[in-house]
């Protein structure tokens, strides 16, 4: 079999606060094609000498919100490999503890058969003799998702509670604490585990093993959970529509679609859970103020602001 010899290569740092928004949009100063050296990005090298993949991208196809997102995709530079090690990768700037931070994003895979690609986000760091992983959570081929961690000296990838399908966006959290790493799947803990490797760390990464089929990334947030809500903006896929806006007792969700579910989101980021009655939602219970409400279809995920009064 031919030996494929991939190398990471080094980005030209840009600096960066430990707060950060991405979107992908043209404000944020993002082109649409080729990510490779957009904003401090990078992707996948192909040799000493030769250019980087050029095929994960700044895509119009999907978004959550506004027009972008980063596609990460298949590149025929390469055969399918044997670890998730194709993508784009990005430099945060600061340094981020690994025992208090939160970092977000939105993530929509196209296919899950035996022959399509797994999906891994991951935090890079420097340990003791070089690079280390500190975060791998993956999406594997088969709708499960899960962890890397380490208890004692044995490093493995446990299981969550949290499975994914083909064609949908998920909102993915995951929390640094002194104790571990919390887990969430849109507003619900999938697993509180441990860290993989306990450093600091500088670097994200959006990685695949190069098989079949796509994966879009949007709204990533890195301790700027509440920057997020505030700036959100309603997706009205499945034609959401949401009334009375104010309310005081109850909201009615009307859509395209059968609702699945429904998640709350408060202007600090924090989840709220509420009850959904067919297409009703209680929300007399909440504090007066500006909420997000997320609507979950087979469609995706819509979200729209709301006033509790």
């Amino acid at each position: 079999m031919k030996k494929v010899l991939l190398g990471l290569c080094l980005v030209a740092t840009q600096v960066f606060s430990a707060q950060q928004l991405i979107s992908f949009e043209a404000g944020e100063g993002y082109t649409v094609g080729n990510i490779d050296g957009q904003q401090g990005w990078t992707t996948t090298g192909t040799g000493t000498g030769q250019p980087n993949v050029a095929n994960q991208t700044v895509s119009t196809e999907q978004a959550v919100a506004g027009s972008n997102s980063l596609k990460v995709t298949k590149e025929t530079a390469f055969p399918g490999q044997t670890n998730p090690i194709v993508g784009a990768f990005k430099q945060i700037g600061s340094s981020i503890p690994h025992t208090n931070f939160v970092l977000s994003f939105d993530i929509r895979i196209t296919e899950q058969t035996a022959t399509s690609s797994l999906y891994e986000f991951q935090t890079v760091g420097a340990g003791p003799t070089g690079g280390v992983y500190v975060i791998r959570l993956r999406f594997a081929k088969d709708g499960t998702i899960v962890a890397a961690q380490t208890v004692g000296t044995t490093s493995s990838f446990a299981p969550t509670t949290g499975t994914w399908v083909p064609n949908t966006w998920y909102r993915v959290k995951i929390e640094g604490t002194s104790t571990g790493l919390n887990y969430y799947l849109n507003g619900t803990q999938i697993l509180a585990g441990q860290f993989f490797s306990p450093y600091a760390f500088t670097e994200m990464r959006f990685v695949h093993d190069n098989f079949a089929g796509s994966a879009y990334i949007d709204r990533i947030a890195i301790n700027n959970e509440a920057v997020l809500s505030t700036k959100e903006t309603s997706v009205a896929k499945a034609g959401l529509v949401i009334y009375p806006n104010p309310t005081s007792d109850i909201l009615n969700v009307k859509t395209d679609s059968k609702i699945n579910a429904v998640s709350v989101v408060d202007m600090s980021g924090r989840s709220i859970k509420v009850k959904l009655d067919g297409d009703k939602v209680d929300v007399s219970t909440l504090s007066v103020g500006t909420y997000l409400i997320n609507v979950e279809t087979k469609d995706g995920i819509s979200t729209e602001k709301f006033i509790k009064k």
